[in-house]
């Protein structure tokens, strides 16, 4: 079955070997980078481990800094490892949303060749995804390429975790309000956003909005995707391991225990991906 990562982080060698450096002045990639759980992984190390687990195509991006100039050298390893390895590595673009400049270091990237901008961290970058005018001219720029952002969400629920940050489905919701023809997709299920689908008024609302699957071994048992098909929002969800920290192995394991159907499990893995992010790429 082809299987596409909407999920995945590569960094380039120089992050790991200037770690302290560049942490001393980016807290939330000094909490991040610190996690016991960190992993690095370079496009060659990615595309080894794609080959090696069935993956066709991820989607990659790198780390969103709050500093401008790290993003920008983050955009090119991105864009070039795309060139390396095309249609195995499709990229994502990072900018601080609100910083200046931003804007235009998006366009530079979208018009180069990524398919959207993201993973964006709201807590991280200092910037609030229900607030909608610091965020109007990125989205504005997304829009009218037809592209799309992932931001960072984490369930307000449950234990603290490094990275795990304040940005829920509330945020989440509010952002759809806000900008209800920007296509978005909410990492790590929406911080449970999702659920609220089976409500007529929230379907509406979050017609532009995918969840991703990110971090669920460590966050859901394998029911939760029952759930999001017993509830219609089948076609709102879209495989992404969170890779180097996760892989498809660990998925392949909760999938097995879910009551998909073969169909419903290929929306999982890749339709919805196909009709969401990789119109440009297939």
């Amino acid at each position: 079955m082809k299987i596409i990562d909407s999920h995945i982080h590569i960094y380039p060698e120089f992050l790991k070997k200037d770690r302290d450096k560049i942490a001393a002045h980016e807290p939330w990639f000094d909490i991040l980078s610190s996690s016991k759980v960190q992993k690095w992984g370079t496009a060659e190390e990615l595309v080894s481990k794609m080959d090696e687990s069935g993956v066709d195509m991820s989607v990659a991006t790198t780390f969103a800094f709050r500093d401008i100039g790290l993003c920008r050298e983050m955009n090119d390893y991105v864009l070039e490892a795309s060139r390396k390895f095309p249609k195995r590595i499709v990229p994502l673009a990072v900018v601080p949303p609100t910083a200046k400049g931003a804007v235009r270091e998006a366009e530079r990237v979208l018009d180069a060749g990524a398919v959207g901008v993201g993973e964006l961290f709201p807590d991280g970058q200092s910037f609030s995804i229900a607030e909608a005018e610091p965020l109007r001219g990125l989205c504005e720029t997304v829009r009218e390429r037809g592209k799309f952002i992932t931001f960072h969400t984490a369930e307000q629920a449950g234990h603290n975790y490094a990275g795990k940050g304040t940005c829920g489905a509330r945020e989440a919701a509010a952002f759809c309000r806000n900008f209800p023809l920007v296509r978005v997709i909410f990492a790590h299920f929406g911080g449970g956003l999702w659920a609220f689908y089976a409500m007529p008024e929230m379907r509406s609302m979050l017609a532009n909005a995918m969840f991703d699957t990110a971090a669920m071994p460590w966050l859901y048992g394998a029911k939760v995707l029952d759930a999001m098909y017993a509830i219609g929002a089948g076609e709102k969800i879209l495989y992404g391991s969170d890779w180097p920290i996760l892989s498809f192995e660990r998925y392949s394991k909760l999938l097995e225990k879910t009551k998909l159907s073969h169909e419903e499990t290929e929306m999982l893995l890749h339709r919805n991906a196909e009709k969401f992010i990789c119109g440009e790429t297939k």
